[in-house]
């Protein structure tokens, strides 16, 4: 009669924490049978130099039982109560200094109660490699566990699992391969079914002498797509492959990936391991020296962790530097289809951002040039806002000057460093170089538009804006709006302002009253443009006044800047007062 025992632990509130906390899905019990079996090899090759052997099998009564077998290290009685019944106690500590081999992948106990979330007990037959005799110990979810004497039992650990009601689909042949390879595709001890001679698992450890088409082909098995490109990584940390994805993707994908601890599969996402950047890549990597969280499904952020990163990222760049020189074309073809990575990549390493720059776009007036263009380029300015671009590039056009946008993430930073790092004559459009973008008009014209420019500066005073003369192409555009960085500064808080309430509003109200003399926008009227022609022919105040107004909004619109609560307001009813005048003359042509 085996006599029984009692888990030293909650087992009730620890199996609720597993199936409803810590694990994602039951299936990672198989992940926790082959971390197990991993690390009783691992320990039998420490414990016997020399010892070569090592395999995991898997023998299935389909839909039924469950028997996973190690030949490693095995256990005997004492450590089988020190090791089985203490959750979270590992046998893979050593004793001398407290602390887990960094060879060993996690600790014993907590995984294996991982079965019980698709079987009602756990058997473990078991007989140390190193002598003695063999045990059965079974455990039971209600808290005990028994154990007795085994005399047919090779030497390691064989795991029998009975599929519980509703588990019966983690028991089926195809399922088992699925998560051998997906759990254990990268595992240094083969897996097997029992009986058979095909190996489920295994990937070299070293991928830095693989071929790139083997590589590439490794790729495709994996995940069924062909990649543009295979990156091999080899560094302290890291050893696998970065695949270049053959589209451009979004930063917000960051699925896909298959990242391993020690040859374990750990994570499928790669925000804590991988650089922002990295988006455009698929990376098969084993990782070492990190720290998994305590659901295995995740790295601890440590300073082994960002070490790591940045390996990846030199490792990454190191081959890009390397494919310059080997094979431009291919490179200009990543360029072409993954240019947002590159750019938030190449904005933080000066490295990569004089290897890239020549290759990379940037949308211009002219349309679309690359940096090495750009050095060629002579004068330029550039805009921070893409509908300020648009407003402003058919004027740019028609003087056949140059005008970049610098909408985009990271065009401003890298655009801005191409100029400083090349010294090239590229400077951002402030309002003072409008001046030399839009013609001066005559004295003669300025005083024909006197009266526009009086009613004009009476409407836009309360914008804290003046009106000027110019003239530019085309003329379809009657009025451009441009403002100082202080104008632009006082508007943000002017936004703010409007939106907020309470404490928060009244300090802005006071940043805006303890302002002395408030700098102010212009709004450029176009005297190539029939309005304008027309409207300085117009001697009727009001109807100046609301016609520079609506101008005036329109210009905002036109240049991307957000309306304000009295711009609305004006705007409104500025049309209400056109369709006013409008139906009034209609009114009146109807008496006559």
């Amino acid at each position: 009669m085996a006599e029984q025992y009692h888990f030293q632990v909650n087992l009730g509130g620890m199996l609720d924490i597993l199936s409803n906390h810590l694990y994602k899905s039951p299936d990672v019990f198989l992940r926790e049978l082959l971390q197990n079996g991993v690390d009783a090899v691992t320990r039998r090759r420490r414990e016997q130099p020399g010892w070569t052997g090592g395999r995991l099998t898997v023998a299935l009564e389909p839909g039924r039982r469950l028997t996973f077998r190690d030949n490693g290290a095995g256990l005997d009685e004492a450590e089988i109560h020190r090791f089985l019944a203490v959750i979270g106690q590992s046998s893979k500590t050593e004793l001398e200094d407290g602390r887990i081999p960094e060879d060993y992948i996690g600790r014993f106990g907590i995984g294996l109660l991982s079965c019980f979330m698709v079987s009602d007990s756990i058997v473990v037959h078991t007989r140390p490699a190193k002598g003695g005799p063999g045990h059965c110990w079974t455990g039971l979810p209600d808290g005990t566990y028994t154990l007795e004497p085994l005399t047919d039992c090779p030497a390691g650990t064989a795991v029998i699992l009975t599929a519980r009601s509703g588990a019966e689909g983690y028991f089926q042949r195809e399922k088992i391969a699925e998560l051998v390879r997906y759990y254990g595709l990268a595992l240094p001890v083969p897996v097997f079914f029992a009986g058979e001679t095909a190996q489920l698992n295994g990937v070299p450890e070293d991928f830095s002498a693989v071929s790139r088409s083997q590589l590439l082909a490794f790729g495709e098995w994996l995940y069924g797509e062909t990649f543009l490109d295979a990156v091999p990584i080899q560094t302290k940390h890291l050893s696998g492959v970065a695949y270049v994805l053959p589209y451009a993707t979004s930063p917000t994908m960051k699925t896909g990936h298959r990242i391993y601890l020690k040859q374990m599969l750990l994570t499928e996402q790669g925000d804590t391991l991988l650089p922002p950047w990295a988006f455009f890549l698929r990376c098969f990597l084993n990782t070492r020296g990190l720290r998994p969280t305590a659901s295995r499904e995740d790295f601890y952020e440590d300073e082994a962790l960002f070490r790591a990163r940045d390996e990846f990222a030199a490792a990454v760049g190191s081959y890009l530097t390397a494919l310059r020189r080997s094979d431009p074309d291919r490179l200009r073809q990543i360029v072409d289809i993954h240019a947002q990575a590159i750019k938030a990549m190449a904005v933080w390493d000066d490295g990569l951002f004089r290897l890239f720059i020549d290759y990379l776009p940037f949308e211009t007036s002219e349309g679309a040039m690359t940096g090495a263009a750009l050095k060629d380029a002579g004068e330029a300015y550039y805009v921070a806002t893409v509908p300020k671009f648009k407003q402003l590039r058919p004027i740019f056009m028609a003087q056949g000057r140059l005008l970049i946008c610098t909408g985009y993430a990271s065009d401003g930073e890298l655009i801005a460093k191409l100029a400083a790092d090349f010294s090239l004559p590229i400077e951002p459009l402030r309002e003072e170089a409008m001046e030399g973008v839009l013609q001066q008009v005559t004295p003669e014209e300025e005083q024909a538009l006197s009266g526009l420019l009086l009613a004009a500066d009476d409407a836009l005073s309360v914008f804290d804006c003046r009106s000027e003369a110019r003239r530019f192409f085309p003329g379809e555009l009657p009025a451009l709006y441009a403002m100082s960085d202080d104008v632009q500064f006082l508007r943000q808080v002017q936004s703010a302002r409007d939106l907020s309430d309470g404490i928060f509003s009244d300090a802005l109200s006071s940043l805006l009253d303890s302002v002395e003399t408030r700098p102010l926008a212009t709004l450029y009227l176009n005297l190539n443009s029939p309005v304008i022609q027309r409207l300085s022919r117009v001697r009727d105040g009001a109807l100046l006044r609301g016609a520079v107004r609506l101008l005036y909004v329109q210009a905002l619109l036109a240049g991307g800047h957000p309306l304000q609560g009295e711009e609305l307001r004006v705007m409104n009813q500025e049309l209400l007062g056109l369709i006013e005048r409008s139906a009034g003359s209609a009114q009146e042509e109807g008496v006559r």
